[in-house]
């Protein structure tokens, strides 16, 4: 379960760092009075083979994601007939 948490994340972070590391984009944002005139313009352009690499990326670390929450999910329902260990047993006297 772990590793595929591990890898989730490792994949997110690189797609995402392709995506934005190779960005060609702008950032605009305008503070207006009221406050219903204020605006937020992202604009992400990527081209080539880093667009590609990390959409993919991008999105197995998303999927990746999800089946760690469905395994952790599962893994938190189920009951584990664990024998005791002597320090888990009662005191008896």
């Amino acid at each position: 379960m772990k590793g595929v948490l591990i890898v989730a994340v490792v994949c997110l972070a690189a797609g995402v760092g392709l995506i934005f590391g190779y960005c060609d984009g702008t950032t605009a944002f305008n503070f207006g009075l009221p406050l219903s005139a204020t605006s937020l313009h992202i604009d992400i352009t990527t081209k080539g083979l880093p667009a590609l690499a990390g959409l993919g990326l991008t999105a197995a670390g998303a999927f990746l994601l999800i089946v760690a929450t469905i395994i952790a999910l599962v893994g938190s329902f189920q009951r584990r007939d664990v024998p005791l260990t002597r320090r888990q047993e009662p005191f008896a006297e």
